[in-house]
């Protein structure tokens, strides 16, 4: 084995990310690793597997490299795993996939519950729950063995993701967080075939965890550095009379994994603010240019009877942020919207501020953003379904950056205002209205950004226009202040 070799395929993330890498490579090069360093620095994450049919368990200067190419990536803060594949690594990973199908731990698993937080469910499953210390089940995933087999019922069914939420690890291994994991946490559901109890510990036959893999897995490795006997997790166990397997089992599950997510923005939905846009948005449904439509303040929500298109609590964020402050945010760091302390109240109050509810110009104004962004990508369509412009570069990019476009709108309307249609209320009142003054606007800020992008896209290799564009506050700056000084020119000619 040539340890420069696997030192130099581990080290790929930050050959292929380099400008001069991408530069001497081909057109088909770069198109696939364009903005791969920006997506990194999103939090995409990246797999590095080496693999080969040799032992390297024995090796030991192989396992130095390996931990230090790990702690690397973990110590600046990119998701990037490396993991060294040999004979015997493969051969267990063999044997962990047959079990999946054949059996999961064969050797009884004794786990300690805490002293008074335990309570056992006789029908119609006997259930036993409570509060366990985290390393009771760091020790059994770390049994000789076992590892991931504690998992082998969740990848008969493709339910359970094996990343790592870097946030668990942290908390647990966090003198200061680590005594709230317990709070912070959903806890870890498991399986067996039979258990027993004998005062506070239970001894489980075929343990297997069906949810809160991603739990086990980020303890394991937060308590492999730092030990912390602080740490205590929520566990339930339900003994469901299968050998392996079985309907029950996988019923269980399937409703414990497949469950709907609860997102941030729905922590937000029943504020005043959005229950008033929920019982108000029905006065700009096809109003004038603005397109039927109804809004969506938490997951699942469609009122009695609505038609249209659903707008979301996070698109509504994002483009009346944009039209009222700027694009930028809402492509760089949407997660802000959510963020009281943050920009909650940008996208969602008056000037910035906490607001209950809207003035009837602030609701026309949000109605009027609305339209200006389903006119951008409604152009987007038609230019992808010409066979004449399907591949041109707007067609290509006018899609992801209608908010973009939604923001310069913005600004030159905001410019004409006073000296032409007024308010938000007039300019949603009629299409014709809306057309008249929209339009040419977003002519001059589709030409803008046809030059941005001819501009970044003969520039250095690898990188991706509207990727970097979106994101960029100079260039938001300079392309505003473009647009502003364009239709005031176009108004005072026009006198």
């Amino acid at each position: 084995l040539d340890e420069d070799k696997i030192s130099a395929f581990f080290d790929a993330p930050s050959r292929i990310g380099d400008e001069d890498f991408l530069e001497k490579g081909s057109t088909q090069t770069q198109e696939l690793l364009a903005g791969f360093a920006d997506k990194i620095n999103d939090g995409y994450e990246v797999s590095l597997r080496f693999v080969t049919n040799l032992a390297v368990a024995d090796k030991e200067r192989l396992q130095v490299l390996l931990d230090a190419k790990n702690r690397h990536y973990e110590e600046t803060g990119q998701s990037i795993s490396c993991e060294l594949y040999g004979i015997a690594e493969l051969m267990s990973r063999h044997e962990e996939l047959q079990g999946a199908v054949s059996g999961g731990i064969a050797d009884d698993v004794s786990l300690a519950f805490q002293d008074g937080k335990i309570l056992e469910l006789e029908a119609p499953f006997r259930t036993v729950v409570g509060v366990i210390k985290a390393n009771e089940l760091v020790n059994v995933y770390r049994r000789k063995g076992v590892g991931n087999t504690l998992f082998n019922l969740n990848i008969r069914l493709p339910l359970a993701s094996r990343k790592v939420n870097p946030r668990i690890a942290t908390t647990a291994s966090s003198d200061e967080e680590g005594p709230y994991f317990f709070y912070y946490n959903n806890g870890v559901s498991a399986v067996c075939s039979s258990y027993t109890i004998e005062g506070t510990t239970v001894v489980a036959k075929r343990l297997q965890v069906i949810n809160g893999a991603q739990t086990v897995s980020a303890l394991v490795k937060a308590l492999r550095s730092k030990p912390n006997a602080e740490v205590y997790v929520l566990f339930r166990l339900t003994e469901t009379n299968e050998s392996y397997g079985g309907k029950f089992t996988e019923n269980i599950i399937r409703y414990n994994n497949t469950q709907n997510p609860v997102k941030v923005s729905d922590f937000f939905s029943n504020d005043p603010i959005q229950v008033w846009l929920r019982d108000n948005f029905t006065r700009l449904s096809g109003h004038g240019p603005i397109p039927t439509m109804y809004y969506i303040h938490k997951s699942g929500h469609k009122p009695k009877g609505a038609t249209g298109k659903g707008i979301k609590i996070e698109h509504l964020a994002g483009i009346r942020h944009a039209f009222n402050h700027g694009p930028v945010p809402s492509y760089r760091e949407p997660a802000q919207f959510f963020d009281r302390d943050l920009r909650y109240h940008e996208a969602f109050g008056i000037d910035g501020r906490e607001a209950d509810l809207w003035p009837d110009e602030e609701l026309y104004k949000a109605g009027v953003a609305l339209a200006v962004h389903e006119r951008a990508q409604a152009i987007s369509k038609n230019l992808k379904a010409n066979e004449k412009t399907r591949e041109s570069d707007e067609a290509k990019y006018l899609y992801r950056l209608a908010r973009y476009v939604t923001g310069l709108v913005g600004v030159g309307l905001e410019a004409i205002r006073d000296e032409t249609f007024n308010d938000y209320a007039t300019l949603a009142a009629s299409s014709k209205t809306f057309t008249q003054y929209v339009e040419p606007i977003m002519t001059s800020a589709r030409n803008l950004l046809r030059l941005e992008w001819k501009a970044r896209s003969t520039g250095k290799a690898g990188v991706q226009p509207e990727y970097n564009l979106a994101r960029d506050d100079a260039t938001w700056a300079r392309l505003s202040a473009a647009l502003r000084e364009e239709v005031l020119s176009e108004l005072v000619l026009k006198g």
